[in-house]
């Protein structure tokens, strides 16, 4: 019967091609390979199941390859595929943990002086380095300032704070990141192909949310997984290996205590302890849950599990409820009422006082936005005869205005404000009048193209948009930034009015707030009838006093 093989070990890459993730760290290593910049000593630091060791052996096979200068091992010549078989022994992995001592050490470098076996290089992999002690570091510190040529020394460790900086010093410091989740479902992608393993596509991304950054971590979970279950995975198998909670549950919890249901909110805590979830592992996931609501409330980023729920929380209540969870955590390493703890944050979470400012505060900003509109609205009917009768055409909307506020690009609008008035005081000739007019203008809100202008005076802003002045206003403005193909202007009053609607829905959580239709009392001008030449004669001729003019 052939032995089982962990799938970690199974699938352990044995190039640079087959490595999950450190694509800045192998593309590095690649390019000294291929120019032949080999170095002497190396540290690779950073948190466990990261590929570390497996990265540090395909280097040791490929600086040995016989197909050599190339950016990878060819996987083919007789050292590749003796060293991949344990054949060739020139690649050796010492557990710094158990062989801590000096004495281990000192054997080390003597053994270090004999030429390796086979190869061009003997590597000597110390993997949890900061384990040694500092007799040992002291040992080892010459040898890795001069070393036999024909040795490399990779260095291995998960804390990279304790290793001397004497020996940080001669080595070449590689720092490996957690894993991101998209690399860890490719590689996973990968194994279930070729393992033809039955599994819903959630629960692979379930696999890698639980891996926490580790490749070897996601495999040991998957191999887990296949093992609980008789034929196909599902997320809730994953759910029951990890330990973890199905985000399914966390949005109801997270709506139960949106809706201060406590009753609901510790019947579903009481369920999740009776299926063996640790309460460690239950806060933790549910300040995952809150994290992800978060970045689909306020980024581009929209996780479907949580929209429902981040359409209802506002960012106040977010922040809150991850500082208490936050404190939580604290709280419960050093407590065996765990349990208790929990319950008592989780009904803070529902009854605080920050928590009632909060409601308080969004009632008060709604109400505002509804006086706003209801007064938007009275004013509309009072002018509503006066538009009719004369068909004037408003020259700016409020909608106009709120296209320019939800595409806003602030670093443009700060530098044409800073610019603003030194652009004004020379003009070429024939722009001087403009100029004066757009002085006295205040540039308070920019998107790409376009810019939101105020002014105190109606008069000025009737002026703004005359045709003839425009041309020649966007002709100057176009000095600061060429792109700005159109500017709004609005009097300083009704921007007031704006700014405060536009701000409270923004506060609230609100990413595209929407402006109500507000009167902004500027409108073109309605061309006076022309007189008829034979009146203007006769008033010249006689006075305007001796004129009657009848229908």
């Amino acid at each position: 019967m052939k032995n089982y093989i962990a799938l970690y070990r199974q699938y352990r890459p044995q190039k640079f091609s087959e490595v999950a993730g450190q694509k800045v760290i192998v593309q590095t290593l690649k390019n000294t390979l291929l120019r032949n910049q080999v170095g002497h000593a190396y540290l690779f630091s950073g948190p466990r199941g990261t590929g570390k060791t497996s990265i540090a052996k395909i280097f040791g096979k490929a600086v040995n390859c016989l197909n050599m200068p190339a950016e990878d091992a060819c996987g083919e010549c007789d050292v590749c595929l003796g060293l991949q078989s344990g054949a060739i022994g020139d690649i050796i992995e010492i557990d710094a943990a158990s062989n801590s001592r000096v004495e281990d050490i000192r054997e080390l470098i003597s053994n270090a002086n004999f030429s390796p076996s086979v190869c061009k290089y003997k590597i000597y992999i110390l993997d949890e380095v900061h384990m040694l002690s500092q007799s040992a570091f002291n040992a080892l510190l010459k040898t890795l300032e001069e070393p036999p040529k024909h040795v490399i020394f990779i260095l291995a460790t998960t804390e990279v704070h304790k290793i001397p900086p004497t020996i940080l010093s001669r080595c070449q410091r590689f720092d490996f990141r957690n894993i991101e989740i998209k690399d860890i479902i490719l590689k996973l992608d990968e194994i279930i192909k070729e393992e033809n393993i039955s599994i819903d596509a959630d629960a692979v991304e379930a696999i890698a949310e639980n891996a926490e950054g580790a490749l070897r971590d996601a495999l040991s979970l998957l191999d887990q997984v296949i093992s609980f279950t008789d034929d196909h995975i599902t997320i809730e198998d994953v759910h029951k290996v990890a330990g973890s909670v199905s985000s399914i549950i966390l949005a109801k919890m997270v709506q139960a205590i949106l809706d201060k249901d406590t009753n609901e909110v510790m019947t579903i805590l009481e369920m999740l302890i009776d299926e063996g979830k640790e309460v460690t592992r239950i806060v933790t996931d549910l300040t995952m849950a809150l994290r992800d609501i978060l970045r689909t409330k306020v980024t581009d980023f929209k996780d479907p599990r949580y929209e429902a729920v981040a359409s209802r929380i506002q960012l106040d209540k977010i922040y809150l409820y991850l500082e208490l969870l936050n404190d939580l955590q604290q709280d419960i390493k050093y407590t065996n009422q765990k349990r208790v703890y929990v319950e008592l944050t989780l009904i803070k979470m529902m009854s605080n006082k920050d928590l009632t400012a909060i409601d308080n505060r969004t009632e008060i900003i709604e109400l505002k936005r509804q006086v706003l509109e209801i007064n938007d609205k009275l004013e509309s009917g009072t002018f509503k005869v006066e538009t009719v009768k004369t068909t004037k055409k408003p020259l700016v909307t409020t909608q106009e205005i709120e296209d320019v506020l939800n595409n806003g690009n602030n670093a443009k609008r700060t530098f044409i404000q800073s610019e603003w008035l030194k652009n004004l005081i020379h003009v070429p000739d024939g722009l001087e009048m403009t100029a004066e007019l757009l002085v006295k203008a205040n540039v308070v809100a920019g998107s790409d193209r376009e810019i939101v202008l105020t002014v105190e005076d109606l008069d000025d802003a009737q002026d703004l948009y005359q045709e003839n002045v425009k041309k020649q206003a966007l002709r100057l403005i176009k000095r600061i930034d060429k792109q700005i193909r159109n500017y709004y202007i609005v009097l300083d009053s009704d921007w007031d009015k704006i700014l405060n609607v536009f701000t409270d829905q923004w506060k609230s959580g609100c990413k595209k707030p929407v402006l109500p239709k507000m009167d902004l009392k500027i409108y073109e001008h309605e061309k006076p009838k022309e007189e008829p030449k034979i009146v203007s004669k006769a008033i010249e001729l006689f006075g305007e006093d001796k004129v009657i003019i009848k229908e």
